[in-house]
């Protein structure tokens, strides 16, 4: 009698190669010794290529780092990535990882231990869940950046800059190094709007930004707090160093010129500074400041002064 479980068997198997063949999954079986048994097309291409052997695990590491094919190695140290991953290839039963490919293809690697020593590999193509995952990734950076942003003129908008004051109180700057906050003001904002139009007022605001934006160049944190009003936190300055850094910003602009639509618009700013006490928060240090901005802008403006 026909073995007809046999004949089952075979014609079986002959049709799991075929369609592993024809999968765009990679599939690769080792034996005890780590030599490759079998390789379907997609892993042969992502990993053999024409390479004639031997077929060990890390010869077709070796093999692809110098065909430039498989796995991107950081570094380009293959040896290394082969003592770690040797090291751990047979730690866990079962195990799934991702690793990314010199070609920029991404896969999703499953790999079993089986009963007899051999392992078998199966990867799934996942570049266009990394590419969405990509996309997702940087539509929330994005998002988040313009969050914490005034449209107008780039800089750190309220939030954030009273964040970032915050951070500087969280690090304890202000009983160490020292911490000084300024709100500085435009003068006659209104007057500019009214006279000219808000687009000449926006005008006023961006050149104010750009202009402090590229003298501070690091030294202080500049952020829009809403109007015509701005703070700079200075982690690391006392009053009199503040005193300096405002006045040279004033100096470089005395007082401000720009021309919007063949108008020339002179602006000029003031600016009341605190420094940090030990005792001092957020709230009193820009009500300290704002009190020293008030006595700026009564003194005739155009100038700084300094919270006692």
């Amino acid at each position: 009698m026909p073995d007809f479980a046999s004949d089952l068997d075979h014609e079986a198997t002959i049709r799991l190669i075929e369609a592993m063949n024809r999968s765009g999954q990679a599939v690769s079986i080792y034996d005890g010794d780590d030599v490759l048994r079998y390789a379907n097309g997609t892993y042969r291409g992502m990993f053999i290529g024409d390479f004639e052997g031997p077929y060990t695990f890390a010869d077709i590491l070796r093999h692809g780092a110098r065909a430039g094919i498989g796995v991107r190695i950081d570094g380009g140290d293959v040896e290394a990535l082969i003592a770690r991953t040797l090291s751990r290839r047979r730690s866990e039963p079962h195990k799934a990882f991702e690793t990314d490919l010199v070609d920029g293809r991404w896969f999703w690697i499953e790999q079993t231990i089986l009963p007899s020593g051999w392992v078998l590999t199966i990867g799934a193509d996942i570049t266009a869940l990394k590419h969405s995952e990509k996309t997702l990734r940087q539509a929330h950076e994005a998002a988040l950046l313009a969050s914490r942003t005034d449209p107008l003129t780039g800089l750190p908008n309220r939030r954030r800059i009273l964040e970032l004051l915050d951070e500087e109180f969280s690090a304890g700057r202000h009983r160490g190094s020292g911490l000084c906050a300024a709100v500085i003001d435009i003068d006659r904002f209104k007057a500019i709007n009214d006279t000219y139009g808000h687009d000449a007022g926006d005008s006023v605001l961006r050149h104010f930004a750009h202009a402090c934006r590229g003298f501070l160049k690091g030294r202080g944190m500049l952020g829009r707090l809403g109007g015509e009003e701005f703070l700079l936190v200075l982690p690391g300055y006392g009053a009199r160093e503040s005193m300096r850094l405002i006045g040279r910003i004033r100096d470089g602009f005395p007082p401000a010129t720009i021309t919007e639509n063949g108008i020339e618009l002179p602006y000029a700013f003031s600016a009341g500074i605190a420094e940090a006490s030990p005792e001092d928060g957020r709230t009193s240090l820009l009500r300290r400041a704002d009190g020293a901005l008030y006595l700026a802008k009564e003194e005739g403006r155009n100038r700084t002064r300094v919270a006692p």
